[in-house]
């Protein structure tokens, strides 16, 4: 009689694997009626529940938030925004409008503990102008490191913030000062953002 040889588990499973992987460039790409719902970001930002649910298109921050938001201002209490000082605190990427407190044995070596709350940075990018901003999901009368309240002038109101990459403020913040040498230095430089710049000189030559 013929000996025939045993199947190892792991050629077993290689025709499988290679099968699913043939499969997988076949899928078709989610119809826009197919993807999930999800709720606005502008009413997690401001602490409301009358944003429509969205359907994002993409992973682009606009696309989280209703239509309602995308074109209208975005108040937000005061009391729940902070002026960011630490310039090695940044958005995780997380699922979600919020960066969540993470610890210091995260899997992912390029993701750094965190002891803030709930927050999301805005006003960050390239094309922003003032200080960089951090919205607290709650409020908190505890300083949290690296982060500074608000001008005393700002405290008791309510901030309104327009959407494009970033939330941007309608008033810009008065950037932080730290004080070096008995003198007064801006954490990041308060100029023009260079797209504005470039927009300008567009117009100019138009």
């Amino acid at each position: 009689p013929h000996c025939i040889a045993p199947t190892l588990p792991c050629e077993a499973t290689s025709g499988k694997n290679r099968h699913s992987a043939g499969m997988d460039r076949f899928k078709r790409p989610l119809e826009s009626d197919e993807r999930p719902l999800e709720r606005c970001w502008g009413g997690e930002l401001a602490g409301l529940a009358t944003c429509p649910p969205v359907r994002p298109m993409s992973g682009a921050f606009k696309e989280h938030f209703c239509p309602r938001c995308r074109e209208g201002t975005i108040f937000i209490p005061a009391r729940r925004v902070r002026v960011l000082r630490d310039e090695g605190i940044a958005n995780t990427h997380s699922v979600g409008v919020w960066n969540l407190p993470r610890s210091g044995t995260s899997r992912r070596k390029s993701t750094p503990p965190s002891v803030l709350p709930a927050h999301r940075i805005v006003n960050q990018t390239k094309c922003c102008s003032g200080a960089k901003l951090v919205i607290l999901r709650d409020a908190t009368h505890v300083d949290l490191p690296g982060l500074s309240p608000l001008p005393a002038g700002l405290q008791d109101s309510s901030l309104g913030f327009r959407v494009g990459k970033t939330l941007k403020p309608v008033l810009s913040v008065p950037l932080p000062h730290v004080r070096r040498g008995g003198e007064q230095q801006h954490l990041r430089p308060d100029s023009t953002p260079p797209c504005d710049v470039a927009a300008a000189a567009a117009a100019a030559a138009a």
